[in-house]
């Protein structure tokens, strides 16, 4: 089942980053929390095990889809993750970072974490993303 969401006041060119920067934190909470649901009822192997590789799309997959499609992005990646932690009781959130994009488009690229405690993580970067692909924002991790 796919669901979309109609955000017409948000991302895109000239839209506010604040405003950007809290859809995209709802959406996320969203994501973790349906993954959440979805880890009371069945039993996957923890991300790491998983097989699944980084590949960028425009959908965000739950854990269930993220799996069978066998690839995702940050944004699934990092839900997976945070989700499977937080329901092994290890206190962990979603932060993202984001920068203009150089093409002129007036666009913005994201990039999301998990931030436990003052430790960060890549689960893009874990499971696969190059080097180089997220090597305009200011911090590698």
């Amino acid at each position: 089942m796919q669901i979309t969401f109609d955000l017409p006041h948000v991302f895109f060119p000239g839209s506010s980053p604040d405003e950007n920067s809290d859809a995209l934190r709802i959406l996320l909470e969203c994501l973790i929390q349906l993954n959440r649901a979805y880890l009371r009822y069945h039993t996957v192997p923890a991300l790491p095990r998983s097989g699944v590789i980084y590949g960028r799309t425009q959908v965000w997959d739950t854990i269930p889809a993220l799996y069978a499609r066998g690839y995702g992005d940050c944004k699934s990646l990092t839900a997976a993750c945070i989700a499977q932690k937080l329901e092994q009781g290890i206190e962990c959130k979603p932060v993202h970072r984001f920068m203009p994009r150089q093409d002129g488009s007036g666009e913005t690229d994201y990039h999301i974490l998990v931030q436990c405690d003052d430790e960060f993580f890549d689960p893009s970067k874990a499971h696969g993303m190059g080097k180089n692909e997220n090597a305009y924002f200011k911090k590698d991790t």
